[in-house]
């Protein structure tokens, strides 16, 4: 199984499924702006930031209520600020999981009740905003066409089948790219990460977490899972939904330091770290730290309604991790315990389980061409390294200076794809070695030059 990396950092833990901007002034507070919040099933709320709200929602299939401030709204999101425990949690709501949204008065009745076909209007509250702090005015924009766009992001294995690691041909940059195109259109876009890899290197695991923790405040994020073994099911758990396809795995998120899996200290953070992800996209944490090791038991009941209920033991009716083997879940199992949202092989098929008519959608060719150009560098830069590391090994030219030239040619070139595509000079085989070594040679070429110069004119 491939390396790889978990974080021990204090990661910002969000149940946001995304999240907007809004408007700002001086002096610290926030101005309170209007926004007409579409519901469910096509009608609105009017309020504004700060308002005292209840909202009924979907989510994962269940109907939920929350009680909170309205921090941010947008035709296509709400997000309120509610208390779990103590501690202040912003929630984010798409328009299509609204079902009902109340404004309420201070002392928590209704003050203006915005059920469907209905709106309300309060007064705004102020903000938490600092000082001195700005954020910019956004509003969520679409195309031309009026229709829901979808981005979806083919992550890891290519066409030829033979670059699928986390960290080569599965990054993070590519995430970061996808999420770009879908910021140009504004806030709530559905970004669909179709992930098929079997494993990660020991470097990547930091940089997705960050990354998908910073997507999922902006966008929805969707994986749909083919294969996500190790890495690629650790990114896979910061999704706000998962659906797999038929052939779908996910699991083994195991984390070795060398050839041996990790223990102790540091094994006992790594599942908290998974754990904490879990939670972070309200799934149970027992579920992602029965993937890191075998010793964790993970058993679930289901009630008639379809309720699940989890079991870190095996006293559940349903079993699916014991103290053999760590868990990998499949999508009958995932399907089954609702760990997963649903199974779709086509992407039709996955627009039917997003309750997305194919006639108001269109498919965004952005993260085809993302993964498209990537897998193009990796093969390009594959080619050229084998063909350089040669011209370094058996330089051409009749004299010493003409192979000392070549040489320097070459290792140039060989600096160049470095910066162009580093995880395939670095870690794919032969390893290339170091950016820092090649600017080594290159010093060193250039000396053994100027000195073949020196002789031959002196």
């Amino acid at each position: 199984m491939n390396q790889f990396m978990h974080s021990l950092k204090n990661s910002k833990s969000t149940l946001a499924t995304v999240a907007l901007s809004l408007a700002v002034l001086a002096g610290g507070a926030t101005m309170a702006v209007a926004a007409d919040v579409k519901l469910a099933n096509g009608s609105t709320w009017k309020g504004d930031a700060g308002a005292r709200v209840r909202v009924t929602y979907t989510l994962n299939g269940k109907e939920l209520t929350l009680e909170g401030l309205v921090v941010k709204a947008d035709k296509s999101f709400l997000q309120v600020e509610v208390d779990e425990n103590g501690k202040k949690v912003k929630k984010t709501i798409t328009s299509f999981d609204l079902k009902k949204v109340e404004t309420l008065a201070a002392d928590g009745g209704t003050s203006t009740k915005a059920p469907a076909g209905s709106s309300g209007t309060t007064t705004p509250g102020k903000s938490n905003t600092s000082a001195g702090s700005a954020s910019t005015a956004t509003t969520s924009g679409a195309p031309a066409s009026g229709k829901q766009t979808i981005f979806i992001l083919p992550w890891g294995r290519g066409p030829g089948g033979d670059v699928d690691m986390v960290g080569l041909g599965a990054r993070h940059e590519e995430i970061e790219k996808i999420g770009a195109e879908a910021d140009k259109i504004g806030p709530g876009q559905i970004i669909v990460l179709e992930v098929n890899s079997g494993g990660g290197l020991v470097l990547e695991g930091d940089k997705i977490d960050e990354t998908l923790n910073k997507l999922r405040e902006r966008h929805r994020v969707i994986a749909w899972i083919h294969e996500a073994i190790s890495a690629a099911a650790f990114t896979s758990l910061h999704c706000n939904e998962i659906y797999f396809q038929r052939v779908g795995t996910l699991g083994a998120i195991t984390m070795f330091a060398g050839t041996k899996s990790i223990e102790g200290r540091e094994l006992e953070a790594w599942l908290k770290k998974v754990g904490d992800v879990c939670e972070a996209t309200s799934r149970n944490r027992w579920i992602g730290e029965a993937m890191v090791t075998n010793e964790p038991e993970l058993s679930y009941d289901k009630d008639e309604e379809g309720n699940v209920t989890w079991y870190n033991t095996l006293q559940g009716k349903y079993d699916l991790s014991d103290k053999v083997q760590n868990l990998t879940i499949n999508a009958q199992q995932a399907e089954h315990s609702k760990f997963s949202q649903g199974t779709a092989d086509t992407v039709p098929d996955l627009l039917k389980l997003l309750n997305l008519s194919p006639d108001k959608v269109e498919i965004s060719q952005a993260g085809y061409k993302i993964h498209n150009d990537w897998q193009a560098t990796m093969k390009q830069c594959k080619e050229a390294k084998i063909k350089l590391l040669r011209d370094m090994q058996n330089p051409p030219g009749l004299t010493q200076l003409d192979q000392l030239n070549a040489r320097l040619r070459a290792a140039k070139e060989i600096r160049k794809w470095f910066d162009k595509c580093f995880p395939i000079m670095t870690y794919d085989q032969p390893a290339a070695g170091s950016p820092e070594q090649w600017d080594g040679i290159i010093e060193d070429l250039s000396r053994q030059i100027k000195q073949a110069k020196d002789r031959r004119n002196g």
